[in-house]
């Protein structure tokens, strides 16, 4: 197997952090998460299996995660300075930053667990490690589901209740037939 595009998935993350800083917004430790393994997807996808990272990801109850990352920022996230990447990876993460970053952490938490290859690893109760090839076949196979998130439908979009996520679309009243009695 060959190596990896980066040294760490802590520089993908502190890219990721360090974009979102330039855009004046937050980026929540689980949409961050999301954002590493979409990224490792894609980039495998695109790049014949190679791996932008050197990580695995544990599929838990809320998508994928890298365990590492998810333990070092569990106290906060620590300083690191931004690191140069090389342009073809700073290429590649723009990318998945402009089709990804507009997105909540619900909505790319919807999108990942829809997909069956979460569908095929999770297991209520415990953590199972995510074998990217057949993550990526399953991504290939549903690209509906990996890509999107139905926004296919204008007027419906997916909220959450206390049961789960359920569709919610706009009101609108029923027609009604006027008779003559």
């Amino acid at each position: 197997m060959a190596g990896s595009a980066t040294n760490s998935a802590i520089e993908v993350a502190y890219w990721f952090i360090h974009r979102a800083d330039k855009e004046n917004s937050h980026i929540e430790d689980k949409k961050l998460q999301h954002l590493l393994f979409l990224s490792q997807v894609h980039y495998a996808l695109a790049h014949n299996m190679e791996l932008l990272m050197p990580s695995l990801f544990i599929c838990g109850e809320n998508g994928f995660f890298e365990p590492n990352l998810n333990i070092m920022f569990e106290q906060g996230r620590p300083y690191m300075p931004p690191k140069k990447l090389s342009d073809k990876v700073e290429d590649f993460l723009g990318k998945v930053w402009k089709r990804y970053a507009t997105l909540s952490e619900k909505e790319l938490t919807l999108m990942i667990k829809s997909n069956p290859s979460y569908q095929n690893c999770y297991i209520k109760g415990s953590l199972n490690i995510a074998q990217l090839k057949a993550v990526v076949e399953n991504f290939v196979k549903n690209p509906n589901t990996t890509y999107s998130t139905n926004h296919a439908t204008p007027n419906k979009k997916v909220s959450y209740s206390q049961n789960g996520p359920v569709v919610v679309s706009k009101w609108s009243p029923r027609k009604v037939s006027v008779k003559n009695n």
